[in-house]
């Protein structure tokens, strides 16, 4: 016991000093005023020269720097660990258990991808755990869980380059050391690990990245493929429906494609089969390798939410695993036609969200305190029954922010989300979104900030 109490007030410590640098950050920089603003649209010009875009424009960003410190990815990658072992006991009981597949309600088709053998052994190659996470208490609760296409390597890494080489976040070199994290190298590695299992062979495989493309393809895509050239991987960027299976083989034209690197999100290729019927039968048949492998889809359809917190499905797991659902995963339920379900729904709703099972980028999301309560009650019986499901509102994580405005810089009290990346389940980045609604995400304004990880420097 002694241990443990050593263990967390060293952890209140240094939660506490990387808290202090925001308020560090925002005292330096209502100093300078005027060299913020310069600096700001100084970086502006530096972001829209960078790869990092969306849908082709600029990604929207904040000046505003977020601080991670060691102890905070220590207790990052504890929880996400610990989260892991009771995700995969789900996964597991999924493939043995016929009648729990049923809660699940996956077609005939995605339950048979989701089913095939992939041919390595990481049930979720690469992972975004979006969580709530509170500065100072350093408490948070699991908000999405994105195993299907995950995103915004590119913002973070970029973002953090930028803005490291401007004064406000200089001013801190003598006493810190900031790091960003390394998204695009490591996933290269995973790539390379899971092909060898895969093709039993160090050959170094041809690689395909593959989304539904309308014009130009993501920065994003072409930065992977940048990386996976010059580790001697061809690649190709390529649309499911110019995809062909011929004599066992995937091919783009002539391109031989050996493994996929997806981010066609599974819900759009089930919906578009047809499309996507010749890598659908290559996956099947098992003539390419795809990182990550349908299987995902378990744990990345909000549904996983409900199943967690529903203790007669999940008998298999132990106390300790409910304990840990109870702390970190906000209670869900779906959202059947029930009348009683409906009233309560409707009665609580500045405590509940609408999520829909399986939608991206916040599409859909509603929280019931933004709305009134007609308009709840209308979007509650409109979802009951149709995949929705209702979840306890958690506490939204909030700090003071630089924000520019008409030449004028403040700071406002901005919600943030940050996202954790996981390659082979192991912890490697952490990207952070911001926005003044409840909501974060593309579908409302949504900033990202760039996120360091912080080493006090030893004093002589």
């Amino acid at each position: 016991m002694g241990a443990r109490n050593k263990v967390e007030r060293r952890e209140g410590e240094v939660l506490l000093e990387t808290h202090r640098l925001f308020e560090i950050f925002k005292e330096r920089t209502l100093k300078n005023k005027k060299r913020y603003i310069q600096e700001y649209y100084d970086i502006i010009k530096e972001v829209g020269k960078s790869p990092a875009k969306y849908k082709g424009k600029p990604v929207e960003f904040l000046y505003q720097p977020m601080f991670i410190g060691k102890e905070e990815i220590r207790r990052f990658e504890s929880l996400t660990k610990e989260f892991i072992i009771i995700l995969k006991k789900v996964i597991n009981q999924y493939l043995v258990d016929s009648e729990f597949r049923k809660a699940f309600c996956f077609s005939p088709l995605l339950e048979k991808l989701i089913l095939k053998e992939f041919g390595y052994n990481v049930q979720v190659p690469m992972a975004r755990f979006d969580i709530f996470y509170h500065y100072g208490k350093g408490n948070f609760q699991f908000c999405e869980l994105n195993a299907d296409g995950s995103s915004g390597m590119v913002e973070q890494r970029e973002l953090a380059r930028i803005v490291k080489e401007y004064s406000l976040l200089k001013s801190f070199n003598d006493k810190f050391e900031f790091g960003d994290f390394e998204l695009f190298d490591s996933w290269a590695s995973v790539i390379r690990e899971n092909y060898k299992v895969f093709s039993g062979s160090d050959e170094k495989p041809q690689i395909a990245i593959v989304d539904w493309l309308d014009g130009e393809a993501p920065s994003e895509f072409m930065e992977f493929k940048k990386v996976f050239e010059k580790a001697g991987m061809k690649t190709v960027i390529a649309d499911p429906k110019q995809l062909k299976h011929i004599g066992g083989k995937l091919y783009l034209g002539e391109f031989r494609i050996d493994c996929i690197y997806r981010r066609a999100v599974t819900a759009d290729i089930v919906e578009r089969a047809d499309e996507a019927k010749e890598l659908i039968k290559a996956y099947l048949d098992g003539d390419v390798c795809i990182i990550g492998a349908f299987r995902s889809q378990i744990i990345h359809n909000k549904i996983i939410f409900a199943i967690l917190h529903d203790e007669i499905k999940t008998k298999f797991l132990s106390e300790k695993d409910r304990d840990f659902i109870k702390k970190h995963v906000p209670h869900t339920i779906i959202l059947k036609e029930s009348d009683k379900l409906i009233e309560n729904a409707i009665k609580n709703k500045d405590i509940l969200v609408l999520k829909p099972m399986d939608k991206y980028a916040s599409k859909d999301v509603c929280i019931g305190k933004d709305y009134s309560f007609s308009e709840w009650a209308k979007l509650i019986r409109k979802g009951a029954g149709n995949d929705y499901l209702i979840q306890e509102l958690c506490e939204i994580p909030r700090l003071p922010m630089a924000i520019v405005n008409s030449e004028v810089v403040e700071f406002r009290e901005m919600n943030y989300i940050v996202g954790l990346f996981l390659y082979n389940e192991a912890l490697k980045g952490v990207y952070i979104r911001v926005g003044s609604q409840n909501i974060i995400g593309s579908v409302v304004e949504c900033f990202t900030v760039p996120c360091y990880l912080v080493k006090e420097l030893q004093k002589n």
